[in-house]
């Protein structure tokens, strides 16, 4: 069920913030805000929250959001949410579009942390950030950044496998390990189990108890 207590404006930067649960639910874009002079090319009217998981469609939850963005790395999030949700987890989701201005402006980027309790009972914490620009823009800082003297010439005496090659063998390995990477929605899969997770917390409490009877003998 839509909450829109749920989804919150800052007075005083104009950051929207939504910050609750996440429900799977038919996806409804009907009465949204209208497109101001804060919308640049290319901007579509993005939910900070998905209608799909029970963002409204107000200004407390729409807010000028690149289309590249719209339909690729924060829907590809979305996507990851929805599964998690399908397959019996439980989500409470804290994300906000920072605008630091007015009410009303445009934000610079997304900032999402989701807490996931999957089925079998155990919780992780996922991080995601987005920078409000296109594809292109994006590309093009990354190319320039590269381009500066020295960018992959920084020494690293740890890094033995990038002593033995060149700067532009480095920056195609770094490329293609890219490529390889799991996607945003992957992210979204268990990474341990509630037995794995058990395990570490024994073993991080059996180190704690061992440091501080160490502490105390010290003493």
């Amino acid at each position: 069920m839509r909450n829109s207590s749920y989804s919150t404006v800052d007075p005083e930067n104009g950051n929207i913030t939504y910050s609750g649960p996440l429900e799977v639910m038919k996806g409804d874009h009907s009465h949204m805000p209208a497109r101001t002079e804060a919308y640049l090319p290319g901007d579509e009217r993005g939910h900070i929250n998905a209608s799909s998981l029970g963002g409204v469609n107000d200004e407390s939850n729409v807010a000028p959001q690149h289309r590249d963005l719209n339909h690729g790395a924060y829907y590809s999030m979305e996507q990851g949410e929805r599964a998690a949700l399908q397959h019996g987890a439980a989500i409470d989701s804290n994300k906000t579009a920072v605008v630091n201005g007015q009410p009303g402006d445009r934000p610079e980027a997304f900032m999402v942390t989701d807490t996931i309790t999957y089925a079998d009972g155990h919780a992780e914490t996922i991080h995601h950030s987005f920078t409000n620009a296109s594809n292109a823009e994006q590309e093009a800082w990354n190319d320039a950044s590269a381009a500066l003297p020295d960018t992959f010439d920084a020494p690293n005496p740890g890094d033995a496998l990038r002593s033995s090659m060149s700067s532009e063998e480095y920056a195609s390995l770094m490329e293609s390990t890219d490529a390889q990477l799991p996607g945003i929605a992957d992210d979204y899969a268990p990474a341990q189990s509630a037995q794995t997770a058990a395990a570490g917390n024994a073993v991080s409490a059996s180190s704690a108890g061992t440091s501080a009877s160490a502490s105390s003998s010290g003493d």
